[in-house]
C-alpha cells in the first residue's frame, strides 16, 4: 500500500467514523427528546439543532468525494430525521439500525477497495 493510499484510507476511515458518531449522537438526542428528558421544548430544540449541525458537517465530508457510501449515508440521515419528528411510540429504531448496518457494510467495502488500490 502506497503512502497516498494509506493516507486516503485513514482519511476515509476517519470521515466514516465521525459520521457514525454524529448519527449515533443525533439519534440519542431524538430519543431523549421523545422521552421528555429535556427540561423544556427550547432545550430539546437546541440539542437537536446542535446534533443536526454535527451530523450535517460529517455527512458533507462524505458527500464531497465522488466515491463511497453516499446513498447509504443519506438513507441513515433520513431515518434520523424521521426519529426527530416522531413520538416515542412512533420512533422506528429497527429501520434506523438497519440503515446504520447498511452504511457500515458499504463503508467497509469502500475502505477495502481503498487498501487494494
Amino acid at each position: 500500500m502506497s503512502t497516498t493510499a494509506s493516507d486516503l484510507y485513514l482519511s476515509r476511515r476517519d470521515a466514516y467514523a465521525d459520521f457514525l458518531s454524529a448519527t449515533d449522537e443525533e439519534s440519542s438526542v431524538c430519543w431523549r427528546k421523545a422521552d421528555g428528558q429535556y427540561p423544556n421544548p427550547e432545550a430539546a430544540t437546541a440539542a437537536q439543532d446542535a446534533a443536526y449541525a454535527v451530523t450535517r458537517d460529517a455527512y458533507n465530508r462524505i458527500l464531497v468525494e465522488p466515491v463511497g457510501p453516499h446513498k447509504e449515508a443519506q438513507a441513515l440521515v433520513e431515518q434520523i430525521r424521521l426519529l426527530g419528528r416522531a413520538s416515542k411510540e412512533e420512533q422506528d429504531w429497527l429501520n434506523l439500525k438497519k440503515a446504520r448496518e447498511v452504511f457500515v457494510d458499504s463503508a467497509r467495502a469502500c475502505l477495502k477497495e481503498t487498501l487494494e488500490a
